[in-house]
């Protein structure tokens, strides 16, 4: 139902937050005991790393409730829910072309090394309103309608909706390492 004044709707929520330097080291020492840097998994066959890593399901369950709470003003623990999650691309020229995460309710990526900043690999977020900026004055209106672009840091944690597309510009150095994790909410 509309209210009265400004209605605010289709909002996508964007969430930015962060998880510590000792727990990124601590996911990176776990990852590399079980996983391919270099070549990371391109399948779930050998599961989900929220399933092999304890730690990086108790982060994500922080984080997603974080963003429960914020975003949404709901309770993550109203919900069943399972975690779909696995390593990125890491190497010298990965990127990764405009995409979404088809089914997940909401996806996110955890940024356990990213120190060199001035090496590409921006996250470009684009606007899910593909529709939206027919009829403007493009001069004019297409701040509104701007990908946002995201360089990574270290710790950085992104969480949105799963049908928002985004890309990975490429990156030129040695090592970055990323893990999504999407979240699938059960039907009750």
């Amino acid at each position: 139902m509309l209210k009265s004044g400004l209605n605010n709707s289709w909002a996508t929520p964007i969430y930015k937050t962060s998880i510590t330097q000792d727990d990124c080291t601590s996911l990176l020492n776990e990852i590399m005991k079980t996983e391919n840097i270099v070549k990371p998994q391109s399948d779930f066959s050998d599961g989900s790393l929220t399933d092999r890593i304890p730690l990086l399901k108790t982060l994500a369950d922080i984080k997603y409730a974080e963003f429960f709470k914020e975003a949404l003003e709901m309770d993550l623990n109203d919900f069943e829910y399972d975690f779909k999650s696995w390593l990125t691309g890491s190497t010298n020229g990965y990127n990764m072309d405009i995409h979404n995460h088809s089914g997940a309710q909401f996806a996110a990526v955890f940024y356990l090394l990213a120190e060199e900043q001035d090496q590409g690999g921006e996250l470009v977020i684009h606007d899910p309103r593909v529709n939206a900026n027919r009829g403007y004055d493009s001069n004019k209106f297409k701040h509104f309608f701007s990908p946002i672009e995201h360089t990574p840091s270290t710790g950085d944690v992104l969480i949105m909706p799963g049908y928002v597309y985004h890309s990975v510009r490429p990156y030129h150095s040695s090592l970055r390492i990323a893990v999504p994790v999407d979240i699938f909410i059960k039907d009750n």
